[in-house]
């Protein structure tokens, strides 16, 4: 039986830092059907974010998988580059945010499939992070807070539609693949996770990212406004007014009343 991760920290002198959202997969038999999942649904080298204590990785590797570990904790960092190399797979580690990463720049052309246990605090930031990536990673599994997902999966009109749904699901299709509860983690959350699927649409916007970001930051600047006025402080009335005419809109029409396209 593998240790707990409170121990294997201890034994490294670390503690989970509640300011980078570490909470760590403790099932492990969680943790090798995930792996497993990932593995068959990638198409070439795997980036994982935030590996940890590598409960993920361990079992990549072990299907022979080609790993990058990106990794921004030092000490977690250290350990996962001391592991031996006598695994089935490959295994690069790089110690940095991944907010920082150009996977292009970093890693070559892919295409790459991205995974990880994404940090709760950052897990927003994340996603448009792995959006502004998509051209060279087209797929990939997170596992996220619940509530999370469920904004990812939402229909528009619901409560949980809003901006992250709508720039994830221009370019991507997301399923929901299980749910994973707090006992799964140590220290244990007080929420339960739920593991998503991100693969690419077959038909997708000519626009960019950048500007359906600054649109839907906009967009949804004030839920209880309508589109006009939320788009009018962005963009100006003269704008506003034109866009919301040729699209037959009415001024009066909430963002979370439309569809992503």
């Amino acid at each position: 039986m593998s240790p707990a991760p409170k121990a294997i920290l201890a034994k490294l002198g670390l503690a989970p830092l509640r300011s980078r959202g570490q909470n760590f997969i403790s099932d492990r038999g969680l943790a090798g059907r995930l792996a497993a999942y990932i593995y068959a649904k990638a198409d070439g080298p795997i980036v994982e974010i935030g590996p940890g204590l590598g409960a993920l990785t361990g079992p990549l590797l072990a299907q022979g998988a080609t790993v990058t570990a990106v990794e921004i904790d030092k000490g977690l960092a250290t350990e996962l580059k001391n592991w031996p190399q006598n695994q089935t797979g490959e295994l690069k580690v790089l110690e940095m945010d991944a907010l920082n990463l150009d996977l292009r720049r970093d890693l070559g052309p892919g295409p790459f499939m991205i995974c990880g246990n994404l940090p709760y605090n950052i897990s927003t930031q994340l996603l448009f992070w792995y959006l502004s990536q998509a051209e060279v990673a087209p797929k990939a599994v997170f596992m996220l807070q619940k509530e999370m997902a469920e904004r990812l999966t939402a229909k528009p009109g619901s409560r949980d539609y809003g901006r992250l749904t709508v720039a994830v699901g221009l370019w991507h299709e997301v399923k929901t693949v299980f749910d994973v509860p707090s006992l799964a983690f140590s220290p244990r959350p007080k929420v339960k996770s739920s593991v998503v699927l991100l693969t690419p649409k077959s038909i997708v916007p000519n626009i960019s990212r950048e500007a359906v970001g600054r649109l839907t930051m906009a967009a949804f600047h004030a839920r209880r406004k309508t589109l006009f006025n939320n788009l009018t402080r962005a963009y100006g009335r003269e704008n506003t007014t034109r866009a919301l005419e040729s699209l037959s809109l009415e001024p009066s029409i909430r963002s979370e009343m439309l569809e992503p396209e």
